[in-house]
């Protein structure tokens, strides 16, 4: 197995890059198996493969329907305002109406709203006579089934789950009461009918591959004949989605049990990287580190480099960002303590009020140290030497342009806290003495920036206008940064919400043509965002396909939407059948550590709610109530919800949430949930389908940014 770093848009995501059995490829030495029914099966554990053979038409047809009756319409939109208790007691108002169809709707937002307060008594009355007064409807079926489940009430559960099988035979809601079935088997102690279930799932659904794969490797950890087979559906579980905490997590404690001490330090590096405010990953991490000692962080697999790659690039004059190097999750750079510099070129030191200090051949490397006797920083040559020592900042900088800087082996006192991978430079560098150590700063023209930030966001992308349309975004965010931050040390940093920089050695010609072609582009008047997977409505209410569906909000709708199947045109749909997860994915949590990371802010005792506070008009959460046994906690972002969920792993805030109780108290969490980030901006898998369609980079930039306005520097001129 190997490991690398994954670096993401919102925070740091180490995991691993592992040699698994991908859909396709049987487990050697199991004969490959499926089981089409939840039956008591020595075999159901058996490892099985995704062929991807799937019917079309099927996977990506959706009846669902959105409308809702037109008082009951009026009143979500008091959720989604915000007013939520004013949005549950005026539906309230509604349940017992002589309007069936409005008794029934108004009973089954009702049922949603109150597991969402933990109120399962509530939950469980109102679904049940929304099924009864409306007893053809699919969905309110389907979601008595998970209320039942999310109560404890598993066997009622599984046979509201078998009752949904006589209303329809359509794809999205029979994968649902299937998954709904497994779980409850699993959650009542049945793992090998739990297991039957989720194989089926596994040969027939590729939205959920990842979380099926996740439980079944779960299950295989604790069934004792097929513990073998519980790292292979794990590294399935990873290979089709990279985010998946619950698997990574569960790797690292399979690692320790086996005594397989360098891939646990690796996992529980994974988490700690994730969550360094945990104690008990914080002790696992100081056990490793002793264990390993000085090479501890060469096991991370951190990029390293001896010489610079690109050595020359020719330069684009342009406005200068000034990028701060080596940042963490919350974008803080970090107190370096060490790192060695090589130029391609002639480099000099200059000190403002020394001018020239040292003047380096090309590919000879200096190393920059902290002093902690003088608290000043040495410059020293191969020797140790020192050459120089400061206390003040100073700049390095090539004697031409067109040379570039590396960066290399790193050291900083926390080596979770940030990337500490090598880095090719262009521009400049600027070295910041502070109390504790010193920080980086790279001053590079905005235009020699660009193509590195593709390289990092756009891996999969291969259309050349996709490719353009997202170096305009980048410019246009860019020179944003630097007039908003115009009096700071530096505009932006390399963990950034918006960038995301590894070094220009990562970068190729098609990234240097995107950003030469739309050099003189930037938007105004614009939030100039991206995000990677897009599902079928963004944040904007843009639709992602030309079958738009007729979405109405409301917090059964949501849910709804959430179940929908992507349509066959959808833009951003991955040419890989079993690589949904950017647009539909799944993830359990442990409730214990929601709690532990809601501790950092606020002990609530035990979780007994998580109750959605704030939305936008297309359903995306803002703000999320968790309500303890001794107090509650309100998030303020969704990237605060984010990490009190997962960790930071979770893919976007357009989710729905089944809480698994045991008693009063939730034990774990099952998410449920659509597309990446926050919606907002150019949906880049999108831009790479419109692209095939023909669209050039104007349509796709008019095509998500439709109030921006376009203008070209060179001439002046707006669109």
């Amino acid at each position: 197995m190997r490991y690398y770093v994954i670096w993401g848009v919102f925070g740091i995501f180490l995991f691993s890059s592992l040699q698994a059995q991908t859909p396709g490829e049987p487990v050697e030495g199991v004969q490959e198996s499926v089981a089409p029914a939840a039956t008591e099966n020595k075999s159901a554990l058996a490892a099985t493969r995704f062929t991807g053979n799937l019917n079309e038409a099927v996977l990506h047809k959706s009846v669902l329907d959105y409308s809702l009756p037109g008082e009951i319409q009026t009143v979500s939109q008091k959720c989604v305002a915000g007013e939520s208790d004013e949005c549950y007691f005026a539906l309230k108002t509604y349940e017992n109406s002589t309007n069936v169809p409005e008794a029934a709707a108004a009973n089954l937002e009702l049922a949603i709203l109150s597991l969402q307060r933990g109120l399962i008594k509530q939950a469980l009355q109102h679904i049940e006579k929304s099924v009864t007064l409306n007893p053809d409807d699919p969905f309110a079926q389907l979601t008595k089934g998970w209320i039942l489940f999310s109560a404890g009430k598993y066997k009622k559960a599984r046979n509201a789950f078998e009752d949904l099988f006589y209303l329809t035979a359509d794809f999205e809601y029979v994968s649902s009461a299937k998954l709904g079935t497994a779980l409850s088997w699993y959650f009542s102690g049945k793992k090998e009918k739990a297991a039957a279930e989720l194989q089926y799932l596994y040969t027939s659904n590729p939205y959920t591959i990842s979380f099926v794969s996740y439980m079944l490797g779960r299950i295989a950890s604790e069934v004792k004949s097929a513990k073998k087979l519980a790292p292979v559906f794990l590294q399935q579980s990873l290979s089709h989605d990279e985010k998946n905490y619950a698997a990574a997590e569960l790797f690292a404690q399979l690692s320790a049990k086996e005594k397989n001490k360098l891939h646990a330090w690796q996992y529980y590096a994974t988490l700690y990287s994730l969550d360094p405010q945990n104690p008990s990953l914080a002790k696992k991490i100081d056990d490793y580190r002793r264990e390993f000692g000085d090479k501890s962080i060469d096991y991370l697999f951190y990029l390293r480099l001896e010489q610079p790659i690109v050595h020359t690039m020719p330069s684009t004059p342009s406005p200068k960002v000034k990028m701060a190097l080596y940042a963490n999750r919350i974008q803080q750079p970090q107190e370096l303590l060490f790192a060695a510099v090589m130029g391609s070129g002639v480099t000099r030191i200059n000190d403002d009020k020394l001018g020239e200090i040292l003047r380096i051949p090309a590919y000879i490397e200096k190393t920059i140290s902290f002093n902690p006797q003088t608290g000043g920083v040495d410059v020293k040559d191969a020797r140790g030497h020192v050459e120089f020592s400061a206390k003040r900042p100073f700049i390095l900088s090539t004697d031409k342009e067109k040379y570039t800087l590396l960066v290399r082996n790193v050291r900083a006192e926390n080596i979770f806290a940030a990337n500490l991978s090598d880095k090719e430079l262009k521009g400049s560098l600027t070295v910041i003495p502070t109390a504790n150590g010193f920080k980086l700063i790279n001053t590079v023209y905005a235009e020699d920036l660009i193509p590195a930030l593709l390289a990092t966001q756009a891996q999969n992308v291969k259309q050349p206008a996709a490719l353009t349309a997202l170096a305009v975004v980048f410019r246009s965010a860019l020179l944003q940064a630097i007039q908003n931050n115009e009096q700071a040390a530096y505009h932006i940093t390399d963990n950034d919400d918006d960038f995301h920089f590894e070094g220009i050695n990562l970068i190729f010609k098609d990234l240097l043509d995107a950003s030469k072609t739309s050099s003189q582009i930037r938007l105004t008047e614009a939030q100039a965002g991206f995000y990677t997977g897009c599902g079928v409505v963004t944040a904007d209410g843009l639709a992602n396909t030309a079958s738009k569906p007729g979405y109405v909000f409301s917090p059964a709708n949501i849910s709804k939407y959430i179940l929908s199947n992507p349509p066959a045109d959808l833009y951003s749909r991955p040419q890989d059948p079993t690589q949904w997860s950017g647009i539909k994915w799944m993830y359990l949590y442990d409730a214990k550590e929601i709690t532990n990371r809601l501790s950092y802010k606020q002990k609530i005792g035990k979780l007994r709610a998580i109750t959605p506070v704030r939305y936008t008009p297309t359903g995306r959460i803002l703000s999320v109530q968790f309500v303890g046994s001794k107090a509650t906690y309100e998030t303020q972002t969704p990237q605060e919800t984010e990490f009190v969920l997962s960790a930071g792993t979770m893919r976007s805030n357009l989710f729905d949430i089944v809480p698994i109780y045991k008693g009063k108290n939730i034990k774990s969490v099952l998410v449920r949930g659509y597309d990446t980030g926050l919606g907002e901006g150019l949906c880049l898998h999108g831009a790479d389908g419109l692209a095939k369609q023909g669209a050039d980079y104007m349509a796709i930039i008019k095509y998500y940014f439709p109030q921006a306005r376009i203008l070209n520097t060179a001439t002046g001129t707006v669109k």
